[in-house]
């Protein structure tokens, strides 16, 4: 049994977090069996495209369940882009949409939130500000950039749960969230360069 699993649901960058963790030298394996999941000591939510096709797929191959009871068993939770977003318990994106309600908060659109007319979809590589009030991702991180794509963006009800920023439309967004057995960013890590790399190292070896 692997101790890691990237979910396989038909809506996530999967070679390319496999990839990355390759390079790392960290075996995953990628699945959407129950048995596997529920058994993991570690599930990577990958995800990209609509917040509502892709909790609509989790859904129909029962892989909700499967985090639920996994989480129960202790096992931790990664979520990336697409898949962070659908650890919060709704997204307005196309309508309200129900997520995971693993964290509590909502996904919104950025368009609410830019006030200086940054342009939507935010695409390229921004600098992450760490949340000192958080003190699980590494302070050394603070200012270093990483990639992102999204239209979208959660809001954590707990700003302590929140462990990183970026500053987008004349104000602040979080960016990540890590907690005792849940950590999602908002950018790409697989895509960031050494940054990323180490930030996923780093977060692997937090949550295991």
């Amino acid at each position: 049994m692997s101790d890691i699993v990237i979910l396989d649901y038909g809506y996530g960058n999967l070679f390319s977090i496999k990839s990355s963790l390759n390079e790392l030298g960290i075996s995953a394996l990628c699945t959407k069996q129950f048995d596997k999941i529920i058994n993991a000591k570690l599930i990577i939510l990958p995800g990209v495209g609509s917040f509502y096709q892709a909790m609509k797929a989790v859904e129909k191959l029962h892989l909700d369940t499967a985090i639920k009871k996994a989480l129960k068993k202790k096992s931790k939770i990664l979520g990336i882009c697409l898949g962070y977003q659908m650890l919060f318990e709704q997204s307005e994106e196309f309508g309200i949409n129900k997520g995971l309600g693993l964290i509590k908060g909502k996904v919104i659109s950025l368009n609410k939130i830019n006030k200086s007319r940054n342009r939507i979809p935010n695409v390229g590589w921004r600098p992450i500000l760490i949340n000192k009030n958080n003190n699980i991702l590494a302070e050394s991180f603070n200012g270093k950039m990483v990639y992102f794509v999204h239209s979208f963006v959660p809001r954590a009800t707990v700003e302590k749960e929140v462990s990183s920023f970026i500053k987008f439309g004349g104000t602040k967004i979080h960016s990540s969230i890590h907690t005792n057995n849940i950590v999602g960013f908002q950018f790409h890590p697989e895509k960031s360069g050494n940054v990323g790399l180490q930030i996923l190292k780093d977060t692997i070896d937090y949550l295991i």
